[in-house]
């Protein structure tokens, strides 16, 4: 700087951007000892802060001892001083270096420093961003760089960590000005800033990003893909890296970009503008799935933008998918992109998301030579390129979220659907993907399938004839397909030799193959087999050993003999792939297709599944039984390691466990048989009776009678073969089978005393009386004997049911006295044992009928009260039952004829559900039985009939 001798009081400015230099007034001062400008340096890059004489000794004196530079130190100091204020005297500190601790430091404000002032038009450029004044914003931004246009200090000090800094928050702010250019003039007002920053920092992406942008808008198009070429080259040269998503999006933006290229010479050249048109055709013929097709128009706003369609392999997946990508295909401007992932796949491996993101920018236009050559790099372009477009994506048969993330649009308008066997739950947490789960046809479904594709002549044939076809391909629109194939290829077969064949003559997984991969259905699902662990792959084959069509996680535990943690995470896989449904919490299904797909992996270890399955229902069954106070009949072998039985809060409980496992529990029982474990056999057909006396005895137990009689042959166990010969010997007894009902409860009894078990004879004289139809007195002498042998034991269970059966003997024949007198006693003692409290209502009961029968009827009307109310407590509906009746004879004699009519009603809506109906197990009582029904009937319609009821 020239200019006149400034004055004793001129102002002083430091800069340090552009090198190091004191004007004072408007002469610049000069500083000839290049210490002396290291020392000024140092104090400008941190200016305000101390500079330790250390600090300065490290920088400029690394080299050389500390105590042999520090007076340097101090005399260059005393010169910078005196260059800023030259009227000082020797050893005079002056106003601007002053001493700080161990050093110096520089005391200048924004007007006098070139640092101070950079940094305050930055500051002050962020916050005008940050309340919404961007243009102010990158006004303030071009001051900043018009004072820092050049790195600080000299070149021998760019290393130091000061002016790295430094250099830092210069190319920051030169980052922030490009980004807030709008117009060519404001972008090229920057370039030549960008240009230096650029090759001084020659491996910085983000600076080379907006060098590409700049050069972009002014027009410089094929400049800025030399600027790519260049960065890309030595990322790879140097670091062994490909260019980031950063330097993709500007070079998608440089490819797509209409503005002219200013040079010809080079041979880049802008990609050609496209629109693909990708999807494959959809089917013709779209059959069911209409009330979902309707959910999905009306969210043609595009609320989900990301579509997850997951299934089991062949139910329709890829159909639906491509179905509403045509009626969404007119939506989407800029065109469609289909991509098949082959994530369950005959003939290859799944899809690299390379390849397929190359695919996907190559159908948007952009050159193969010109694509970067990392995932991340691609992803990035993509989503660049897709953020300012309408595209809708269809990602066909994906494996997994790894393979579909990078493929993902991002911010804009573009849709994706997805389709895969695989629910994918990171799409929903990290994307707020919409899933869609499809299940197979239904009955109505599969008809209009069909309807659709056969002959004019068979789709008329037989509806009934199409729902058989249906249900033996598990209503799975690609078993559909493959058995119209076959149709297709044999068009003189009749519907009905079709229907023979999948349904009678092979197993369906078997017929279903139509001469391909795509159409074997057991090929199709041994993709899906393929994707899983081998932990998983093997719990698969193990769980077919269920029947089904649902079990829980502790039997699958069971079977599959894994620890809790490990059987939880499988199973999540299993749901996952699809080739399970958790049907309800801790509750899963096959679909009976897999499940005949995974019978044959089991191969050598099907014995074992099948002995760990009998095992654990067998200790499941045993915990039910305790519930109701009762022991097991016989020691449960619980020596097999990783049995994890059910566990019941009660009998209400344990109940209904019973009523949902029913038909489980009867295969089970039949399996035990087939495997020769007849013991486990009788276990289960022992303990079960409890819980089937409560749902359905006489269908439950009657068939198993002769099943039981086969087992008992192989079992050597005087206690148990006594239990079983008593429980057979009632079932025959209760449905008319006297004289087999005799012998083996003579053998029962006389397995009773080869084991020395007298509770057990007293138990066999009590079923006799109960079961047998006899004379009544000849009935009350065997329940007395019964009574009598629990007395001699002194067992107080043992004789309060001993009583309570002999006060329904007592009552059967007409004895009500007696029988009150029984009813009595037995009360006495449930008073005083706990486990005993289940028999008070039925106590209860047996009461308020003995005095209805001495006509003490407010008497029966209230203990027939107090009992009903604890049956239904306890849902002892078969109690409830049996007294609803008798009360409604008893309340229609004492005129509460309104009472009579609800206790009757309750009486018929009992009686008559589908899940309560039962046989009586007193041979005096039908209860429930049809001439009850219909004499209880006939009671309430003469009350209505009659006027009689009240209200």
């Amino acid at each position: 700087m020239g200019g006149t001798a400034p004055t004793a009081d001129a102002p002083v400015y430091f800069l340090l951007f552009g090198g190091v230099r004191i004007v004072r007034g408007d002469a610049e001062v000069e500083l000839r000892q290049p210490k002396q400008r290291a020392i000024l340096a140092l104090l400008l890059s941190t200016p305000g802060e101390p500079v330790s004489v250390s600090e300065i000794i490290d920088a400029l004196w690394s080299d050389e001892p500390a105590a042999s530079v520090t007076n340097q130190i101090h005399r260059h100091v005393g010169s910078l001083r005196r260059a800023c204020q030259p009227e000082l005297q020797r050893r005079q500190i002056g106003r601007y270096i002053l001493p700080a601790g161990t050093g110096y430091r520089l005391v200048a404000g924004s007007e006098d420093c070139d640092v101070l002032r950079f940094r305050s038009l930055v500051q002050e450029a962020y916050q005008l961003a940050r309340i919404g004044e961007g243009k102010q914003a990158g006004s303030a931004f071009f001051s900043s760089l018009a004072v820092a246009a050049a790195p600080a200090g000299d070149d021998t000090m760019w290393t130091l960590p000061a002016f790295v800094g430094l250099e830092d928050e210069r190319v920051r702010a030169i980052i922030a000005a490009v980004e807030h250019c709008e117009t060519p003039d404001e972008f090229g007002a920057v370039l030549p800033i960008l240009r230096a920053a650029a090759a001084r920092h020659r491996l910085d992406e983000a600076l080379h990003a907006k060098l590409m942008t700049a050069l972009t808008r002014t027009g410089r198009v094929a400049e800025a893909l030399e600027v790519y070429a260049g960065i890309r080259g030595a990322l790879r040269e140097e670091l062994g890296s490909s260019p980031s998503a950063v330097l993709e999006t500007a070079q998608a933006h440089a490819l797509r970009t209409d503005l002219p290229s200013s040079s010809e010479s080079t041979g880049s050249s802008r990609a050609a503008t496209v629109r693909p048109a990708q999807l494959p055709s959809p089917p013709p013929a779209f059959a069911g799935r209409r009330d979902l097709l309707a959910t999905l128009r009306n969210d043609r706003e595009g609320r989900a933008r990301v579509l997850l369609i997951t299934g089991m392999g062949g139910v329709g997946k890829t159909t639906l998918a491509l179905r509403v990508a045509d009626e969404l295909a007119h939506h989407h401007s800029d065109g469609q992109l289909y991509v098949n992932l082959r994530g369950f796949d005959a003939t290859a491996p799944p899809t690299d998301p390379l390849d397929a993101l190359r695919d996907m920018l190559e159908g948007l236009g952009l050159p193969s030579p010109s694509l970067p050559e990392s995932v991340d790099a691609r992803s990035g372009l993509l989503r660049s390129i897709l953020s300012e477009q309408q595209v809708l994506v269809v990602l066909d048969n994906a494996r997994d979220y790894h393979q579909v993330e990078p493929l993902l649009p991002g911010a804009g308008a573009s849709r994706v659907i997805i389709t895969s066997r695989n629910w994918m739950p990171g799409l929903a947490a990290f994307h707020q993907a919409r899933p869609i789960h499809l299940e197979p046809f239904d009955d109505d479904e599969v008809v209009e399938f069909f309807s659709q594709r056969l002959t004019t002549n068979r789709a008329s044939d037989d509806r009934d004839a199409m729902i058989r076809l249906g249900r033996a391909c598990g209503g799975l629109p690609l078993a559909l397909a493959i058995v119209v194939a076959r149709a297709s290829a044999n068009p003189a077969f009749p519907l009905d030799l079709l229907v023979r064949e999948f349904t009678q003559e092979r197993t369906p997984l078997e017929s279903l193959n139509a001469g391909s991969a795509e159409l074997d259905l057991g090929t199709v699902f041994s993709w899906s087999h393929r994707g899983l662990s081998d932990e998983a792959a093997r719990t698969l084959a193990l769980l077919s050993a269920h029947p089904g069509p649902e079990f829980s996680t502790a039997a699958a535990m069971s079977i599959s003999a894994l620890d809790p943690r490990r059987a939880r995470e499988v199973l999540n896989q299993l749901t996952l792939a699809s080739v399970l449904r958790e049907s309800r919490p801790g509750r899963f299904a096959f679909h009976d297709l897999v499940r005949e797909y995974a019978l044959s992996l089991l191969a050598d270890d099907a014995f074992e599944a099948s002995a760990r399955l009998v095992n654990h229902y067998v200790r499941s069954t045993r915990q039910a039984i305790l519930t109701f106070g009762q022991p097991s009949v016989a020691p449960v072998d619980d020596t097999v390691p990783r049995i994890v039985p059910e566990v019941f809060a009660s009998s209400r409980d344990a109940t209904r466990w019973y009523t949902e496992e029913r038909r489980v529990l009867h295969q089970v029982c039949r399996l035990a048989v087939s495997l020769g474990d007849h013991r486990s056999a009788l276990m289960l057909m022992l303990d079960w009776r409890p819980m089937s006396q409560a749902v359905d005895a006489r269908h439950d137990m009657l068939p198993f009678a002769e099943l039981a009689i086969q087992a008992a042959e192989h079992v050597d166990e005087p206690a148990l073969l006594a239990e079983c010969y008593r429980d057979v010997a009632s079932n025959f007894a209760r449905t008319g089978h006297p004289e087999r009902a005799r012998r083996y409860f003579d053998l029962a009894a006389a397995m009773f005393e080869r084991s020395g078990d007298r509770v057990g004879q007293a138990n066999v004289y009590r079923s006799m009386a109960v079961t047998l139809v006899m004379d009544p007195t000849d009935r009350i002498e065997l329940l007395r004997a019964s009574v009598t042998v629990a007395r001699q034991l002194d067992d107080q269970p043992i004789l309060a049911t001993s009583l309570h059966s002999l006060g329904l003997g007592l009552l059967w024949g007409g004895r009500f006295d007696d029988a009150l007198a029984a009813f009595d006693e037995c009360t006495t003692i449930t008073a005083t044992v706990p486990d005993l409290a289940y028999l008070e209502p039925h106590v209860l009961s047996g009461r308020s009928r003995a005095l209805a029968g001495t006509g003490r009827l407010e008497e029966s009307a209230d203990e027939a009260a107090r009992a009903l109310e604890l049956l239904r407590r306890g849902d002892a509906t078969e109690g409830e039952l049996r007294l609803l009746r008798s009360h409604g004879d008893a309340l229609t004699a004492l005129g509460r004829t309104g009472e009579a009519a609800e206790a009757w009603r309750r009486f018929l809506t009992l009686a008559t559900s589908p899940e309560r109906v039962r046989e009586t197990n007193a041979v005096d009582d039908d209860t429930d039985g049809s001439v009850t029904i219909d004499r209880v009937k006939a009671k309430l319609v003469a009350l209505t009939v009659n006027g009689d009821e009240e209200g």
